[in-house]
């Protein structure tokens, strides 16, 4: 199987849109779910491609850090600096691409280095809240009053295979927690700031059982 590249173009949310809603499965999201799990992109595709569906990828939370078309993915996708736009990576190459997305490629305008470095910024930011997420998750497992912990990036993470092979430059700011004695999860956020800092707010949260 040929290796599949992508060309990134700039268009109005409109002109995606109208290209989904033609011949497209439900978009894929890399990170899922109440407690978070990462999807399995390639499987995902690949079954959606037997049924003769074109695939789409919703990156709007991971951005770059998943290579969605080269997973198989006909589009991805996140938003634009413009609130009006989205980034489109259209797949080409040997394969070909879905005839539902091919309009894709001449839609919009082609992505510059205004795009680029916006993507840029976002996977400086993803790969430091990903660490601190790391850092924090890691942390809750060893705690006394935590009973569970999910996220892609722990070695005992369900996801953490599936996690490794789909997302690059760390796991994500997602971490779902859930304490002892409580029946539902409890979802934590993490920033690009010093992971030890927020260790240190979320040991006070938990002397106040997160309340």
């Amino acid at each position: 199987m040929a290796k599949r590249g992508s060309v990134l173009r700039v268009v109005s949310k409109d002109e995606l849109e109208g290209a989904l809603a033609k011949g497209f499965s439900a978009p894929i999201e890399p990170l899922v779910g109440v407690p978070v799990a990462c999807a399995d992109v390639r499987g995902l595709a690949a079954a959606a491609h037997e049924q003769g569906m074109a695939v789409a990828c919703d990156l709007s939370l991971v951005g770059a850090a998943c290579a969605a078309v080269r997973l198989g993915a006909d589009v991805a996708f996140a938003p634009a600096a413009d609130e009006g736009e989205m980034l489109v990576w259209v797949a080409r190459g040997e394969q070909g691409i879905a005839d539902a997305a091919r309009g894709l490629l001449s839609a919009g305008r082609e992505a510059g280095d205004p795009e680029l470095e916006l993507l840029e910024q976002r996977t400086r930011m993803w790969r430091a809240s990903s660490d601190a997420a790391q850092v924090v998750a890691s942390y809750l497992v060893c705690h006394p009053r935590v009973e569970r912990v999910a996220y892609p990036g722990l070695r005992s993470d369900p996801s953490y295979e599936i996690a490794s092979r789909t997302l690059e430059n760390g796991f994500g700011p997602l971490v779902d927690v859930r304490l002892v004695g409580e029946g539902s999860w409890r979802r934590i956020t993490c920033t690009p700031d010093d992971p030890m800092a927020q260790v240190a707010r979320l040991e006070q949260r938990l002397r106040e059982r997160l309340s």
